[in-house]
């Protein structure tokens, strides 16, 4: 690739709560908080409770106007709404998402909820809000929990946000999920006491719907792993299933023994010889997924076989800075048949 993902775009999770009391100490808990960049502003990457975000595509808005009722903009791009424009998915997601569209103001804050893609064990959720006054760098973070038919079910989000104009920023994120999650599903996404400018504005700003990912499931190929490599502290990383949909790809692993001391790639290529790596998109104390990266475009419809290398690098335990000195710690291996065929 000629840009390295990690340059441009971290959308790595690291769930906390995942961790049993004892699972590590203060200091290695210290140690996983500091494993994310520090912020660096050519790179507009923003934090989120422990969460790097990374900008994408910021849009280009002239500011032309204003008055006494609210801001009022007119916009040299059209604000994209849209999951697979937001995130630069060549396919289309129209049979899959759920467009709520429906906007809450509170406490000079509105949140716009565009639209929600349930993938089988993730809700993609795109989500717009405005403050009342001018976004300094820090911007605005949001506080969310998701429940499916009352039940809260994730406690944390990866994902990517860019700030459209002085007072909006436009976020897509990731929430993991756990459980059978067929059928016609009853949601409710709570926004609550969002941080503007380093200000907390309290409040609760609480969106239900109705969703279904029965279809995309269908859609989704899966295909069954069984390859392992072992990281230089001695644990094993089992590669246990790839999938694939209009979404996206992935590559599930699982751990033992359990801990989050190394950040993770596979590199490769296509039969087409086409540049590929996959990055970890999740990561608990015993599994995670591997997401493909699509700032180059997205994995090739013709495409009939990936070869991958795993690659790997230790987490700094004193500093935030992130190395990039990925070194090999596995054979390469293959995966037939990976193109999804939507």
């Amino acid at each position: 690739m000629t840009k390295n993902i990690y340059d441009l775009l971290n959308e790595v999770e690291i769930d906390l709560k995942e961790y049993a009391k004892d699972d590590f100490s203060e200091i290695e808990r210290k140690r996983y908080k500091n494993a994310f960049r520090k912020s660096v502003k050519k790179n507009n990457i923003l934090y989120k409770k422990g969460i790097a975000i990374a900008s994408i595509a910021v849009l280009t808005i002239g500011l032309l106007g204003s008055n006494s009722g609210g801001h009022v903009w007119t916009y040299a791009h059209t604000i994209i709404t849209d999951v697979a424009s937001f995130l630069g998915i060549e396919k289309s997601l129209d049979e899959y998402k759920t467009v709520v569209n429906k906007a809450i103001t509170k406490n000079g804050v509105t949140i716009q909820l565009n639209e929600v893609v349930l993938d089988s064990d993730e809700l993609v959720v795109s989500a717009t809000t405005t403050a009342n006054e001018k976004l300094r760098e820090s911007g605005i973070i949001l506080d969310h929990s998701i429940y499916v038919n009352g039940k809260r079910v994730s406690n944390g989000a990866g994902g990517a946000a860019k700030q459209l104009d002085e007072y909006t920023m436009q976020e897509v994120l990731f929430h993991d999920l756990e459980g059978d999650f067929s059928g016609d599903l009853n949601i409710k996404i709570a926004f609550s006491d969002p941080l503007i400018n380093e200000k907390t504005i309290k409040g609760r700003w609480v969106f239900e719907f109705k969703t279904n990912g029965d279809e995309l499931a269908l859609d989704t190929k899966e295909i069954l792993l069984d390859n392992t490599f072992t990281l230089e502290n001695g644990q094993k990383i089992t590669l246990e299933k790839y999938t694939s949909n209009n979404l996206g790809q992935k590559i599930y692993y699982s751990k033992s023994p359990k801990g989050t001391d190394y950040d993770m790639v596979l590199r490769g290529h296509d039969d087409l010889e086409n540049k590929v790596e996959f990055y970890v998109s999740r990561a608990t104390a015993n599994k995670g997924i591997f997401k493909l990266a699509t700032i180059d475009g997205n994995l090739d419809d013709k495409a009939k076989m990936l070869t991958l290398t795993p690659y790997a690098v230790k987490f700094p335990e004193e500093s935030g800075r992130l190395s990039n000195d990925f070194k090999k710690v596995g054979e390469e291996f293959v995966i037939n048949s990976p193109a999804s065929e939507n």
